[in-house]
């Protein structure tokens, strides 16, 4: 896929996976890129899961920007007013609470019965009404793939239609960015890219443009890059969304069905999973594309630390598969990189940047502790962020729902702080700014999340415990509003005090025998039936019967059955939350000055 480079220098932006604790963070590190005047040199945009929702829509605004100005009428301060833009939206956009959303309309929650559809579509159609939809004018509903080529404004009414950014960036101050989409292929465990060209299984090219196969991948297929682009594809995936390639990107497993491309190859269906699952960080198609110099913005959870682990089976297998194995690969893609490019040519910003580390000596013969405890002291004030704070920032949800300002501005301010000097080794380095004219650097941005500032370098007890609550799944609003706790435990005693004459026959009652067999027959069928169908035509049949039920089950009725409840949460809860995680609420409560 990647072709030789047209300049010796080529700046690469990774925005890694992490729900929209990821998008959150990444908004903070575009602002300050924005200020330091290198957005407009990113020419590579490699995103996963939450960088891809983020990644998404800074693309489609810069698209606006370069189809709308042209190159010599572009200065930096519009990019600081691009990302304004961005933050104020985003955040509209997560307090309709989109994880929740999935499942409050009725409609959808019957459509989970078709083959053909699961809570991935579902997402994916809410990133794009609710993120995507109303950035560019003229686009389809829903924003296809095909439409996110930039054709750079050249004369008034005229367009570059031939305009290619691998070769077409060399003489441009703006430079035009490709977005690279990451997600994972369950179908060969490769990466999977979506670009506005096309999609699929990217490769690396040599000089002469044929592909290099690498010894190591020992695989027998390899599901080849769709070219020349969208529109010589088969007719069925030609207008792939993107807000389904986003939902592709962020499709964590097990909280999610794989999305899958029908009819792209002969007799394969591919499924795809979170990008994370193949590269969190994003790094390996920045390498693809041979950039020189690298922004990475990891905002992705790290192998948290454990005095007595568990040795249960599944939590033994889950640390070592999902904790252990990850982070070994995030360590070893990172160090490659820094040995490869040189550590002044990557500014590296992450989520437990400058905390602290203990070093625990052993137990001696004597019984006692071989000396002191050795600490490395942390250094996180040096950008203006309490160590307990960075902290606690570190291990807030990886989570779709809804986010209320403190938890959002402080991972926006975060970020922008903690890039700050990271940044300036490249804004002062290969990418300086001119001291005047069109990439003479911006007045600082109007952000928003500066309104925390108060906070983040000195906390006070009611901010550090609505960061510590950010890091639950469920509940969070009970534990910070005592009367929807108290409302919660007098309705619970209401159904109890109501249940309470049946109790005693629901107690004795007992399902069915033929009930539990059904039950368990669906699932076995649902998980058997596959493999038979390759041997026996009889069992398609039985395979689509099998799966429709267990979709019934397990997937429709209860979706239908909480519909209301997921209704009521986000017209009456949802706000409560937002307003009680409000900065005018934390003032108010713990006034700063």
């Amino acid at each position: 896929m990647a072709s030789s480079d047209t300049q010796s220098q080529k700046l690469g932006l990774a925005l890694s996976g992490g729900g929209f604790r990821a998008s959150y963070f990444h908004i903070g590190v575009l602002a300050q890129m924005a200020e330091q005047g290198l957005l407009r040199h990113v020419e590579v945009i490699s995103t996963v899961s939450g960088g891809s929702i983020i990644g998404a829509l800074y693309y489609l605004h810069v698209k606006s920007l370069l189809e709308t100005k042209k190159d010599e009428e572009i200065t930096n301060q519009h990019y600081v007013e691009l990302v304004e833009k961005i933050e104020k939206a985003f955040k509209a956009a997560t307090d309709h609470n989109i994880r929740m959303s999935t499942f409050a309309n009725l409609k959808s929650n019957l459509s989970f019965l078709r083959l053909d559809y699961s809570r991935s579509d579902r997402i994916s159609t809410l990133y794009n009404d609710l993120i995507y939809q109303g950035v560019l004018q003229g686009v389809s509903n829903p924003v296809r793939m095909r439409e996110l080529k930039i054709f750079p404004l050249i004369a008034p009414g005229i367009w570059d239609k031939a305009f290619f950014p691998r070769t077409g960036n060399a003489g441009r101050q703006a430079k035009v960015p490709m977005l690279v989409i990451n997600a994972t292929s369950l179908n060969t465990g490769r990466v999977w890219q979506f670009t506005a060209q096309s999609m699929g299984e990217p490769i690396t090219q040599d000089a002469d443009g044929k592909p290099v196969y690498e010894e190591t991948d020992s695989k027998p297929i390899r599901l080849r890059w769709a070219q020349p682009s969208y529109e010589h594809i088969t007719q069925r995936q030609q207008n792939f969304p993107l807000g389904h390639a986003v939902g592709a990107s962020a499709c964590v497993p097990a909280l999610f069905p794989p999305l899958s491309i029908s009819g792209l190859y002969p007799d394969i269906r591919v499924q795809l999973v979170d990008g994370g699952v193949f590269d969190n960080q994003g790094i390996e198609s920045l390498q693809y594309e041979r950039c020189t110099h690298y922004v990475i913005s990891d905002a992705s959870g790290q192998l948290s630390v454990e005095h007595q682990p568990h040795t249960g089976t599944v939590h033994v297998l889950a640390r070592a598969s999902d904790g252990i194995y990850p982070d070994r690969v995030r360590t070893e893609s990172l160090q490659k990189l820094f040995n490869t490019q040189g550590r002044g040519n990557v500014a590296f910003m992450h989520l437990r940047k400058g905390l602290g580390v203990s070093e625990i000596p052993w137990i001696a013969a004597s019984g006692e502790a071989a000396g002191e405890t050795d600490s490395i002291s942390a250094t996180t004030s040096s950008y203006g962020v309490a160590a307990e704070v960075q902290d606690r920032l570190s291990r807030i949800r990886t989570d779709l729902d809804a986010f209320s300002e403190v938890e959002a501005f402080s991972l926006m301010l975060d970020g922008y702080q903690m890039s700050d000097q990271e940044l300036a080794k490249l804004a002062t380095g290969a990418f300086k700014p001119d001291a005047a004219g069109l990439q003479a650097p911006p007045r600082k941005g109007a952000w928003g999340f500066k309104a925390i500032a108060p906070w983040i370098s000195n906390p006070t007890p009611d901010y550090l415990k609505q960061l510590e609550v950010a890091n639950y799944l469920f509940g969070k609003p009970l534990f910070l509003i005592p009367r929807l706790m108290a409302l919660a435990a007098i309705a619970a005693a209401l159904f109890l005090a109501a249940l309470w004459p049946w109790l005693p026959a629901l107690l004795d009652a007992s399902i069915p025998t033929v009930v539990i067999a059904m039950v368990l027959l669906v699932i076995l069928a649902n998980k058997v039936a596959p493999r038979l169908e390759k041997m026996f035509s009889l069992f398609k049949i039985l395979r689509a019967s099998a799966e429709i039920l267990y979709r019934l089950l397990f997937i429709a009725i209860p979706s239908v059955l909480g519909t209301g409840f997921i209704q009521l949460y986000i017209k009456f809860i949802n706000p409560l939350y937002l307003k009680r995680g409000s900065v005018a609420e934390l003032k108010r409560r713990e006034p700063r000055s």
